[in-house]
């Protein structure tokens, strides 16, 4: 008997038993599936990471305090000095508080705002605008009263979808014990998952802020031009690691501080979320590794009890003059096609599952040959290493007595 029949048989006989073959199938299913779902939305995420700064570069960079107290935080004089360092290319100061608004109903919903300089939309954060315009240096040095909303405060608070229509309108933001009015100008895309329920979009609500002139949050909160933050950009062709150390060891210097001021670039944030993903893809990988041994006993067992149906089968097939060899690689190949397309299908699993987990958050799943390559190297491998022991003992099977096997 050839490689072909032997292929041809091996189909059959699983063919012959469905029910049976596909719970053998199983535990691959699931183990392979899940590797491939988190090894494709891995690389879907980083890749994502990489695009998210495409446009502002590496060098991005945000400087926060841990210790909040008035004479420690950030003010004019430490972003000249910060700005006087040849490798930086800009910095600027940033606010962060927490307003609420009324919706169209009356109910109080919590919002978030965030003010920076004009220059933050183009050095540091460039905004999808779905309708009208960021705030512009002279509506900073006006302290004009201006935002720039997220679309879905657009559609819980003003029931607006038509963005371009919110453009002019007025909305009233309390920020402590005042309440002020701003100017629609312009409407962000949040990049909120398409299809999030209600719920999920009042809880993100506060998540997406409404952007207005740092100059006007500083008269509404009175900060008096100091900040606890701030952003800035790192000129191309120098390690923003390095300048980032840099920059902390010249704040604590100013304020004589060992480690107050934490400095952080776009680098860092994806070199940490790429760790966090590769940790999750191990863990998950782990478990996945034991679901692939039990369905690779499980098999191992199925080949065993085929072994013990077929005991005739071998019988007559040694008598007419099949070999040892010829036997045991009849069994090996029908472990393999068993656990080959297990990995297949398992892998088509979870590159689907991948792909409608990942837009749900606007991730593209990514499946790449070394992926495909894994699917099929550990079908084959398991298929070879719980086989053997199965096709080794139909193999060693004496001819007269499996003849006399019922």
């Amino acid at each position: 008997m050839n490689l072909g029949e032997s292929i041809k048989l091996g189909f059959k006989q699983l063919l012959s038993n469905k029910g049976r073959t596909f719970l053998t199938m199983l535990g691959m299913f699931i183990g392979v599936g899940a590797v491939i779902m988190i090894l494709s939305l891995g690389a879907g995420f980083k890749e994502y990471t990489k695009t998210f700064y495409s446009d502002i570069g590496l060098g991005a960079f945000q400087v926060n305090c841990k210790d909040q107290s008035s004479h420690l935080l950030l003010t004019a004089d430490d972003f000249e000095v910060i700005k006087a360092m040849p490798e930086i290319q800009t910095v600027m100061g940033s606010l962060y508080e927490k307003g609420s608004v009324y919706n169209k109903k009356g109910e109080t919903k919590d919002i978030s705002l965030f003010a920076s300089e004009a220059e933050y939309f183009t050095s540091v954060e460039k905004l999808e605008l779905l309708a009208g315009r960021v705030y512009t240096e002279k509506d900073s040095q006006t302290a004009a009263k201006v935002a720039v909303i997220p679309d879905i405060y657009a559609k819980l608070i003003l029931r607006q979808t038509n963005y371009k229509s919110a453009i002019g309108d007025s909305i009233e933001v309390t920020v402590g014990d005042k309440t002020e009015a701003f100017e629609i100008i312009g409407v962000y895309n949040s990049k909120m998952p398409k299809n999030a329920s209600q719920k999920f979009l009042e809880r993100a609500l506060s998540q997406a802020p409404l952007y207005i002139p740092i100059t006007t949050l500083d008269i509404i909160t009175t900060s008096e031009g100091k900040v606890s933050s701030a952003y800035g950009g790192i000129k191309d062709g120098f390690d923003p690691k390095e300048i980032t150390n840099q920059v902390r060891l010249l704040l604590n210097r100013r304020h004589s501080q060992k480690d107050n001021y934490n400095v952080t670039s776009a680098a860092d944030l994806i070199e940490t979320a790429n760790k966090m993903m590769n940790m999750i893809t191990l863990f998950i990988s782990a478990v996945a590794g034991i679901s692939l041994v039990v369905g690779g006993v499980g098999i191992m067992n199925i080949m065993l009890v085929t072994v013990k149906e077929r005991t005739r089968e071998i019988g007559i097939r040694k008598a007419l003059g099949a070999t040892n060899k010829v036997i045991l690689r009849q069994f090996l190949i029908e472990a393999l096609i068993l656990t080959i397309i297990a990995g297949t299908i398992g892998m088509l699993i979870g590159y689907i599952g991948s792909i409608v987990v990942g837009g749900m958050y606007n991730i593209e799943a990514k499946l790449t040959f070394g992926m495909i390559l894994f699917s099929v190297g550990t079908s084959t491998a398991i298929g070879l290493l719980f086989g053997v022991y199965p096709a080794y003992q139909a193999a060693r099977l004496e001819p007269v007595e499996s003849l006399r096997d019922e």
